[in-house]
């Protein structure tokens, strides 16, 4: 998926804070959520629902660790996930 550059800056500039935003062009709306600083890599983030309702679009993630016994590394990471829709008017609630 091709992140317009104005988003990537954005993620860019809260990724060291967790942050819930969403971003639109004339055509798409992108809606990403990022868990901030972690201590190591290996993190995954899982869309547990994404549903329209009468007046606005859910979304629900969730932050999953490192699995047992893998090799996560030392270096710091900053997960998040970009979800990319058409564009709708209605507001986005994040659960």
């Amino acid at each position: 998926m091709d992140i317009p550059e104005e988003l990537k800056k954005l993620i860019a500039e809260k990724q060291q804070q967790p942050f819930k935003l969403t971003y639109s062009d004339e055509q798409n709306l992108f809606i990403a959520v990022g868990y901030g600083v972690q201590p190591t890599g290996g993190y995954s983030i899982s869309v547990n629902e994404l549903y329209l309702t009468e007046n606005s679009i859910v979304i629900n993630t969730e932050l999953k660790g490192p699995e047992k016994g893998e090799n996560a590394g030392t270096e710091q990471s900053f997960p998040y996930i970009v979800i990319k829709t058409e564009y709708l008017e209605n507001p986005v609630v994040f659960q």
